[in-house]
């Protein structure tokens, strides 16, 4: 049987899972809006990202235990009943439901996509496989919401759900042949799986509750922040490398600047169309372009760090993709000030996303080089993890932010100054870590 149906329908499978993560970047103001609750904004950006982390660690673990087809269609039901719920959604309590639904399909088929990969594609073809599955997250992820913003404009924010509908039943009728004679493993890991799911599901649940207090009116309910801190606290050490929360030289460093690396370039990046639509009137369309500039210059940038690893040290690729992003970040705050020019900000995120190019491609590297053997899939659930709470926290916090702004009577763009600033600080907390953790040794160039 060829693998090429496989190949496609596992391609789908991400695409719609990056899509679907990060196309609210430019839909949500609109749709907050139309449904009302502009109070869980924040709120409705961080709820797929947290809920994708439980499915994708459930997804994992289960696998093994049960095969890829129950997995998978349990995952993409999940998925297909998120977007049918979020079309028809009246409120954004039954929106944030279909949104939590969506994630924890997405998670699930993701995981699923990397563990059939490694089932079911010969390990010659593997390494392509795995770069076709990484460009299908990237191109798709920062695409998303210019093709958004033109479905705003142009048709309305239902369709966004309504397009990826038939997406799913494609991929289902590619994958499900190739899925189904794949069997379970031998080995029994219930133990373990219970154990990754206990943790990943409080991890997410004290998130999700710092971020949904942290977003309302200081009251009885701040009461719960010590609660969250202790729910999430152990789960988060355990998943971590040893010393990730002093980014302790080597691994746990690599991590923590995974970490922050999102935190800022995404605190910036999903409040970005509240300053373009909200406050220099700009179309959801016309927004999504400034998002277009930064994927073409990140993708380029991936590929070209690939090459410039083999002369550069980790050190060196870390900090000049660091202070890239930096710089990228400078010149998009700028966009506050009401005088400084559109085109700005299409310069400015061009060049936040050549950094992330370099600087990403750089620590997943670095995660990998320092990876004991054996120890492969403990380093690739911490860089999941730190990849969703640095997107998740940054949506909860810059909301939590927006949300105590209006309480106040402060205006959009001094909230959005705070935000930013905190993108901007865990940015140069970033490059501190680069400085203080990482010396010179060659990067690798395994990472696109």
């Amino acid at each position: 049987m060829s693998h090429r149906p496989l190949k496609i329908g596992l391609v789908i499978a991400v695409s719609l899972h990056a899509f679907d993560e990060l196309v609210l970047t430019i839909a949500l103001p609109t749709i907050v809006n139309d449904l009302g609750g502009g109070d869980w904004y924040g709120v409705s950006l961080a709820s797929y990202i947290l809920a994708s982390l439980i499915g994708g660690v459930w997804g994992g673990t289960s696998t093994d235990k049960r095969g890829p087809l129950k997995i998978f269609i349990l995952g993409y039901s999940l998925f297909l009943a998120g977007l049918v719920m979020a079309m028809l959604a009246k409120d954004m309590n039954q929106f944030i439901l279909a949104r939590c639904l969506q994630g924890l399909g997405g998670g699930i088929s993701w995981t699923v996509a990397f563990a059939v990969t490694n089932i079911a594609i010969p390990s010659t073809d593997r390494p392509k496989m795995v770069a076709w599955l990484d460009s299908a997250w990237l191109v798709p992820s920062l695409l998303a919401p210019t093709i958004g913003g033109y479905l705003i404009d142009y048709l309305d924010w239902h369709w966004i759900f309504l397009i990826q509908i038939p997406f799913v039943f494609i991929a289902g009728l590619l994958l499900y042949p190739h899925l189904l004679p794949l069997s379970k493993t031998e080995i029994d890991h219930s133990k373990n799986s219970s154990r990754a799911l206990w943790g990943a599901c409080r991890i997410a649940l004290g998130a999700a509750i710092l971020v949904t207090v942290l977003a309302r009116n200081i009251d009885w309910s701040w009461l719960l922040i010590p609660v969250a801190a202790w729910i999430l606290w152990r789960p988060l050490l355990k998943a971590m490398p040893e010393g990730f929360i002093v980014a302790r030289a080597g691994l746990a460093a690599a991590v923590m600047l995974h970490f922050l690396m999102f935190y800022s370039f995404y605190g910036m990046e999903l409040f970005m169309p509240l300053l373009l639509i909200e406050v220099r009137g700009l179309s959801s369309s016309v927004t999504g372009l400034v998002f277009t500039s930064c994927a073409v210059t990140w993708i380029a940038a991936s590929f070209l760090q690939a090459r410039l690893s083999k002369t550069w040290a980790l050190s060196q690729s870390l900090g000049r993709g660091m202070v890239i992003v930096l710089v990228g970040l400078v010149m998009v705050s700028s966009l506050l000030i009401p005088t400084m020019p559109l085109w700005v900000i299409y310069l400015g995120w061009a060049i936040a996303g050549f950094g992330m190019g370099i600087a990403f491609n750089s620590v997943v590297s670095a995660s990998m080089d320092f990876t004991k053997a054996g120890a492969e899939g403990a380093t690739s659930t911490a860089n999941g993890i730190a990849a969703s709470l640095g997107i998740g926290l940054s949506a909860g916090l810059g909301g939590a932010i927006n949300n105590h702004g209006n309480f106040i009577g402060a205006s959009l763009t001094q909230s959005l100054t705070v935000i930013w600033g905190v993108a901007i600080f865990a940015c140069l907390l970033g490059l501190w870590i680069v400085v203080l953790r990482f010396k010179d040794r060659p990067a690798s160039a395994e990472a696109i």
